[in-house]
């Protein structure tokens, strides 16, 4: 375990200059009130003051000084505590000051990093209400860090310790709450959580930048921020945001031109389709949400809709939100013949406008769009209950859902330009949130070497169209973790992505199962790591399956596995081992079996695919043979010469378990 942060941070001049300043003795966040100190391992403690000055830390019953160094910097190792429920304080002491950090416990640290799917709250998992209601549990602490960039290391963040309460669990990590849980069930110790993660983030952005630069697949890319970092420069916000004015003044001109092109002679413009006195009546209905199929039906341009709802009389002269989905491409929509909003390509987006109180009055009032679509399928998506009118001050239990059969018509025909792109708001190179290192700098710096037993991870989705890269980068990632943490190889545990995206009988469709080789061969390479495989906890519909009590808990018996001799739990199911062609079949090899190999509850193991001497693949045979084995077939191939299981993004029909219950991780022999 090293003594203190990375020497690197001692080098920067921000850092020199911050010294220079400080003159009370001080504690970074990590070591706040209610903490979690990891139990049985060397005990890191560190701070900042005055060079020179003396230093004591005292908890436990053990004392241990030091001396503040001339960057303003001081560490101390406490000897390894036993754990314990009871809240104590730690007590640091300077010549110029005395800290005391009370209600610390003693017992399991994990680092949960990744994703959404890591960042997702309990409050939105499943059977909510439930778990949420179970969330009293004074052994429980997480300290969540804030989304943040950096371009450099930093020392301190602004976050704190929080007791797990029936107030303050919904925001918990849900994966890292039903992981807790578990372990806390089995061990009886208390679990502190470094709650570090962030929605949509690749992999890059959680890598050091020095780890980046010494691998020759990555080190251009880090010298490529760099340069454009010294091209940038400091820019004030003010500057970035004049940029930023400019910018949407000019996309604002030319989009006002593109609009009047495409509505040139469109006969909702010429009618006044929108005005809540023309009559609609002889108008086709559509659902909403819902697509129309574009070419198939000569289809593409604009297609007008129509809506009327009933005002309460309590919203009138109230400014009122209108959410009408996302509309695929563009839109103009109207409130009783008032233009109150409009988007330029961006298909995705889910609309919100906001409707001026002055146009409210009570009574029936009629909402259109005037929506455009250049090519493929158009129309309305969204989930329903999110297609809907309120007013901005109310909650969302007050609002009119507006999805239904709309009224519609066909205006403008044509296909192909979707408009000019959006501005987005300009972001300095080394603080953008895909640039390399910027979160590892700015969110997960401020915990290294604080003590842990080990980290998990989740994320990926964000990379899954670069699975080749993703394995050198996530070994990479791991390894400067760990470098930064000075703690050795820690436990390190890697979520499969779980099942998504529509079905298919290809047997060999690739896809996220080529991101999911990456993690497996990952956790074959790199040591102490393990794979949670999530093939049977997807959502063909959402990349958030609410299903995080199955990963908590196989999370969990890996680290009770792995971390404390229970050999009694499985920390995994079948990983392939090897093959061996056998005539007209291959015989598969799996370790970590259990009892024996089987389909889930019950079923005839499906989900393998067999490639014949000709390149074709084929839904294979399997019959289950002993000690872990299992022989793959197909009666059209004599020459069988690979294998792949789960090779899809939803691979519904993969089912093999462990005598465990377990789902095999998907794998490819070829």
């Amino acid at each position: 375990m090293k003594p203190i942060r990375c020497a690197q941070w001692l080098l920067t001049s921000s850092l020199l200059l911050y010294s220079t300043m400080v003159m009370a003795i001080d504690v970074p966040a990590v070591f706040s009130d209610h903490a979690v100190l990891q139990r049985d391992l060397d005990l890191p403690v560190w701070g900042t003051g005055a060079p020179g000055t003396e230093v004591s830390v005292s908890f436990a019953g053990q004392q241990k000084s030091t001396q503040v160094d001339n960057h303003g910097q001081w560490s101390v190792i406490l000897d390894p505590v036993a754990a314990s429920a009871e809240g104590r304080s730690m007590t640091i002491v300077g010549s110029d000051g005395t800290i005391e950090v009370k209600d610390i416990l003693v017992g399991e640290v994990w680092l949960c990093g990744g994703q959404s799917n890591m960042e997702w709250p309990l409050r939105s998992s499943m059977n909510a209400d439930q778990e949420i209601a179970a969330g009293d549990l004074p052994w429980l602490r997480r300290i969540k860090a804030p989304h943040l960039l950096s371009r450099t290391p930093e020392f301190d963040i602004a976050a704190a310790w929080e007791v797990s309460t029936q107030a303050t669990a919904g925001n918990f990590t849900a994966i890292g709450t039903f992981m807790a849980r578990r372990l806390h069930e089995e061990l009886g110790v208390p679990v502190g959580i470094l709650d570090v993660n962030w929605g949509g983030t690749r992999i890059e952005p959680w890598t050091s930048t020095v780890a980046m630069k010494r691998h020759p697949r990555f080190k251009e890319r880090v010298s490529k921020m760099e340069k454009e970092v010294a091209r940038w420069g400091d820019r004030s916000a003010e500057e970035i945001e004049k940029l930023y004015r400019d910018q949407v003044t000019q996309f604002e001109q030319r989009t006002g031109e593109w609009w009047n092109k495409k509505l040139d002679g469109d006969p909702g413009i010429v009618g006044a389709w929108a005005d809540p006195s023309y009559s609609d009546e002889n108008w086709e209905e559509m659902p909403v949400p819902g697509l129309w199929a574009g070419k198939n039906q000569g289809w593409d341009g604009f297609v007008w809709y129509r809506t009327s709802i009933e005002v309460p009389e309590k919203w009138k002269g109230q400014d009122l939100l209108l959410q009408p989905g996302a509309i695929d491409d563009a839109d103009i929509t109207y409130w009783d013949g008032k233009e109150v909003g409009r988007t330029t390509n961006q298909h995705s987006l889910m609309r919100s406008y906001t409707i001026s109180g002055d146009l409210v009055e009570a009574g029936q009032a009629t909402i259109a769009i005037a929506a455009l679509d250049t090519g493929g399928a158009g129309g309305i998506t969204g989930a329903p209950s999110a297609i809907k009118i309120r007013p901005v001050s109310a909650k969302d239990d007050e609002a009119i859902g507006l999805a239904g059969n709309w009224k519609i018509n066909r205006g403008n025909v044509f296909s192909g330009d979707r408009g000019p792109s959006p501005p987005a708001v300009p972001e300095a190179p080394g603080r953008k949130t895909g640039d390399p290192g910027v979160m590892f700098n700015a969110m997960l710096s401020p915990f290294s070497g604080y003590g842990i037993r080990g980290a998990i991870w989740y994320q990926g989705e964000s990379n899954a169209g670069q699975a080749t890269e993703y394995a050198e980068l996530l070994p990479l990632m791991i390894g400067s973790w760990r470098e930064t943490w000075g703690q050795g190889d820690f436990p390190f545990g890697i979520v499969q992505l779980a099942a998504f995206k529509a079905t298919s009988d290809n047997p060999v469709q690739g896809g996220w199962a080529t991101l999911r080789d990456a993690q497996d061969f990952t956790h074959r390479v790199v040591r102490n790591t393990g794979l949670v495989v999530l093939t049977d906890v997807g959502d063909a519909r959402d990349i958030h399956p609410r299903n995080k009590q199955a990963v908590g808990k196989r999370l969990a018996d890996w680290a009770l596995h792995r971390c404390h001799e229970r050999s009694d739990l499985s920390e995994s199911g079948p990983f392939y081992r090897s093959h061996q062609i056998d005539g007209k079949s291959i015989v598969v090899s799996f370790d970590h079996a259990g009892d024996g190999l089987t389909g889930r509850r019950g079923m005839k193991i499906d989900g393998f695919a067999l490639q014949g001497s000709d390149g074709s693949w084929h839904w294979g045979e399997v019959e289950v043979m002993d000690e872990g084995q299992l022989r793959i077939s197909h009666p059209d191939v004599e020459s069988p010469t690979a294998v792949r299981y789960a090779w899809q993004d939803n691979p519904v029909r993969a089912n093999l378990v462990s005598s465990h219950g377990l789902p095999a991780a998907p794998f490819k022999t070829d």
